[in-house]
């Protein structure tokens, strides 16, 4: 499993799981085996988006308050100099785990989603393994970035 934090900065658009939901509903409308889902977690004050393809899955978590902004100072500091202006006061995130793929088969699921929390205006998105931010949508990562389309 891995995670990414999509930091709602300024110039962000408002965020709930059901216009998450939505914008997600449309992007993967036409994927084969594509579900999704709401799922209220333990200690969690909204719900949960998951979206599956067959068994495995990734859920996005619209997150707020203290504990955002604790992480975002941690952020902050982890990227020093690198760190964009006032991101340490940032207070509202999405936060998106996937699921293990170690056949790879839902790469193109995966790079999707990146780029769908990269194109959100006012974004920073933060990779907690790699500490480091992900460059603008459309700039090709580390991983392969074959077209689905």
């Amino acid at each position: 499993m891995f995670s990414l934090y999509a930091l709602l900065g300024e110039g962000a658009p408002a965020v709930s799981p059901e216009s998450l939901a939505d914008e997600l509903k449309s992007l993967f409308r036409n994927d084969a085996g594509f579900s999704l889902q709401y799922e209220q977690l333990p200690f969690a004050k909204h719900k949960s988006v998951t979206l599956r393809w067959g068994t495995w899955l990734a859920r996005l978590n619209y997150e707020e308050g203290k504990k955002v902004v604790d992480d975002s100072a941690e952020i902050s500091r982890i990227l020093g100099s690198a760190a964009p202006p006032k991101l340490a006061s940032i207070d509202k995130r999405i936060r998106a785990v996937f699921g293990d793929d170690e056949a790879r088969e839902y790469t193109n699921q995966t790079i999707d989603l990146m780029e769908f929390l990269r194109g959100i205006k006012g974004a920073i998105v933060f990779d907690p393994q790699q500490k480091d931010i992900l460059g603008p949508p459309g700039q090709k990562d580390k991983e392969s970035t074959q077209s689905r389309h």
